[in-house]
């Protein structure tokens, strides 16, 4: 049981402006748009690389690191715009790995 007496699952619904107020550390606004990039990014990353299913969690980590290094370099060397798009692309590779996209039989 939860602290706020609802169950565990009840306390996990959390529905969608508090997910958004959330995501946007309490601008409901913004955390809705970082929600919808985040879905973009991931429906965009799904067509480009549909290689996902069964790969194993190691092709998953390798590409995670892989976003990284491209989401460091931009931090070191490019526009905070170039940035926040390679930081997208790591949250939506995250996104992927959390799906089980890289699992034996999981639909990608």
């Amino acid at each position: 049981m939860a602290k706020s007496g609802k169950t565990d699952e009840e306390a996990k619904d959390l529905g969608w402006r508090r997910i958004c107020e959330l995501l946007g550390n309490g601008c409901f606004r913004r955390g809705k748009m970082i929600a919808q990039e985040i879905a973009l990014r991931v429906g965009e990353a799904r067509e480009k690389h549909p290689d996902w299913r069964g790969a194993g969690p190691y092709y998953a980590l390798g590409a995670i690191g892989s976003e990284y290094q491209e989401f460091q370099y931009a931090v070191e060397k490019e526009s905070p715009e170039r940035q926040h798009d390679e930081a997208l692309d790591v949250v939506a590779t995250c996104v992927r790995f959390l799906c089980g996209e890289h699992e034996q039989g999981n639909r990608a």
